[in-house]
């Protein structure tokens, strides 16, 4: 289930320039933040992350974030293009069985991703106004 973390960033951890971990006062969750174009947040700003729990590392999986300090919107890579491909190629080689059972079940999770990610992006949008 998505939902909003926000508050100032306390800490964070640079994994490369498109992955950060970062926590935010108050939250007791360490949030993990995968986006398509480099994240730009430092300590002390404060930032809106839209996304959901992952039960088994128990950290926060970021989809989409805003940096009200520096004026700044992010999110993951849909993935919405991939997802449509793979059903494409899944339909044109059905003749051949075996994409039918591996390329539609994956474009369909892309698809399903896809919205995920979109659905957080407004989540910080119509905070936004």
């Amino acid at each position: 289930m998505l939902r909003k973390i926000e508050g100032t960033v306390q800490t964070y951890r640079a994994i490369d320039v498109r992955n950060v971990q970062f926590e935010i006062q108050g939250a007791k969750k360490i949030i993990v933040l995968n986006v398509d174009q480099p994240w730009i947040l430092k300590n002390g700003d404060h930032v809106a992350v839209a996304g959901e729990d992952d039960g088994r590392s128990g950290k926060f999986n970021g989809y989409a974030y805003r940096n009200d300090t520096r004026q700044i919107f992010g999110k993951s890579d849909p993935g919405l293009l991939d997802g449509y491909r793979y059903i494409l190629l899944g339909l044109l080689f059905s003749w051949a069985v075996f994409p039918v059972f591996t390329h539609i079940p994956a474009g369909l999770r892309y698809l399903k991703f896809g919205r995920k990610v979109d659905r957080a992006a407004s989540m910080l949008w119509s905070a936004n106004g």
